[in-house]
């Protein structure tokens, strides 16, 4: 996290704002078709968990046999429609500086090559993660990382050289590298994944019903993020964009804690089900309810210092703010915040593979995002519109994910509220007092910015053990936390 937030610093010093914006817009339409890749991938790990909950490793080659072909068309369905209908867009409707217009054809295209390479690696990835090897992922992930940062560095020694189309070229490098990786563990490590071909009719259709349904949610996800900020370059132009893409970098890095906390519970969710008795259904029910909760404090417990100390942490940061940065960042993170609570739920909903209906529904609520902020845009409303539209609707498609929580898996509401909503609200209402009351009594200074974290961190972790934990939660935590201190002794 603190790698990333500090190459977004270094990205925007070395590009300028203008350069940083115009990369974060193209980048946004090429984005836009990965609803299709997240749809598969999201197929593939419920897939791979369910045989491997049951133990049935034959099929479970033969699906990620049918998995990599899939995967490998869907790269070359991708670049046909990047190339025709995303190139119309990026030539046509987007608001480019014309002096860069070259430079950003260049990044478009390299954007295009490094996700498709992404799109090629996905089943390899779905295998890792179904399979609990988290080690694995958290030691790549952090290389990429470096590596990202280190290739922010070489633009400085290349002076001559247009930095944009640069900075694309080595991303692409960078994904060619990591993508290597992954492909080279899975295979050297899971029989599974020494691919031969394999071609079985209802197994395909199997993969890709489940997945079909899928695609009006990873499209909805994808027009709110990628199809706003196509929105906001129209009506704004890039400077905007370059204060969204700031915002969103927070949003990342913030995420990438509750995400990786939840990687690793996802597989759990599905064996759980896929199990297919009473005491793992409750044990599933268990783990929804605890990882809804775990995920929502790691993402407040980060957030309440930023939140409070959004315009100091902003200039320590990045120096020069672009403009609307402040407003953007703050409610992004009470989004992120607020959809932590999703993931369970999604992972749950998909694991019974009855999937219809609730992506026609909560994907249509999520889609709305488009359209109403098109009008409150074209109505002359602020840029953060756009986000206080966003978090409206996510609490909307929450209640969507409750009703079908309750329909499919028989989740006792009155439960949910009262083991999951209840404890967190509560959680959230005593962390932010203390902090705030500090941010008040003390003028604008470094230290200030220091006992605000300070503050937050201990008060948090405290009322979060004391009120946001079950006593048999509070038990568990001190049997993990002795057991490492044993084992570190």
């Amino acid at each position: 996290m603190m790698i990333t937030l500090y190459t977004t610093r270094v990205v925007l010093q070395v590009l300028g704002a203008e350069d940083y914006g115009t990369y974060g817009a193209v980048a946004a339409v090429v984005l836009m078709f990965g609803f299709l890749s997240g749809t598969m991938a999201t197929a593939a790990q419920r897939f791979f968990a369910i045989e491997l909950g049951v133990e049935n490793h034959s099929k479970l080659k033969q699906i990620f046999s049918i998995n990599v072909l899939i995967f490998i068309g869907l790269a070359l369905i991708i670049f046909f429609l990047a190339e025709t209908a995303g190139l119309w867009f990026f030539r046509v409707k987007m608001d480019i500086p014309p002096h860069r217009m070259e430079a950003a054809a260049w990044v478009y295209q390299f954007a295009i090559f490094s996700f498709m390479v992404r799109i090629i690696t996905t089943p390899y990835l779905a295998i890792i993660t179904a399979r609990e090897q988290m080690q694995v992922y958290a030691y790549l992930s952090i290389f990429e990382v470096v590596f990202k940062l280190g290739i922010v560095f070489l633009l400085i020694y290349f002076p001559s050289a247009d930095k944009l189309i640069l900075y694309a070229i080595l991303l692409f490098i960078v994904e060619i590298l990591i993508s290597a990786a992954y492909i080279l563990y899975g295979t050297l490590k899971f029989p599974e994944c020494k691919v031969k071909y394999y071609w079985n009719k209802t197994m395909f259709n199997e993969v890709f019903g489940f997945a079909g349904w899928n695609v009006i949610g990873a499209l909805a996800m994808a027009i709110r993020s990628q199809g706003i900020t196509m929105l906001l370059n129209t009506f704004f132009g890039v400077l905007v964009i370059a204060a969204r893409s700031i915002a969103f970098q927070i949003y990342s890095a913030l995420n990438l804690f509750a995400f990786n906390f939840f990687t690793a519970v996802r597989p759990q969710i599905i064996k759980s089900y896929s199990a297919d008795n009473e005491d793992k259904s409750g044990e599933m029910m268990k783990l929804v309810f605890q990882s809804s909760k775990f995920c929502y404090y790691l993402l407040l417990v980060l957030s309440i210092p930023i939140l409070i100390e959004t315009k100091s942490i902003l200039h320590i940061w990045l120096k020069e703010v672009p403009e609307y940065t402040l407003i953007f960042t703050r409610l992004i993170i009470i989004n992120s915040i607020l959809e932590s609570l999703a993931n369970p739920f999604l992972a749950s909903i998909q694991a019974t593979g009855k999937i219809k209906m609730y992506q026609i529904i909560t994907g249509s609520i999520v889609l709305m995002n488009l359209p109403v902020s098109y009008l409150f845009l074209k109505f002359g409303a602020p840029p953060q519109s756009t986000l206080l539209i966003v978090i409206a609707i996510t609490i909307l498609a929450h209640f969507s994910r409750i009703y079908f929580m309750n329909k499919l898996l028989r989740m006792n509401i009155l439960n949910y509220f009262k083991q999951v909503i209840l404890p967190i609200s509560a959680v959230t209402i005593l962390a932010i007092v203390l902090p705030l009351f500090y941010y008040y009594s003390f003028s604008v200074s470094f230290w200030r910015l220091v006992g605000v974290c300070t503050v937050s961190l201990i008060t948090s972790a405290f009322i979060i053990y004391y009120v946001g934990l079950t006593k048999s939660e509070r038990k568990g935590l001190r049997g993990f936390v002795l057991s490492k201190v044993k084992r570190k002794g």
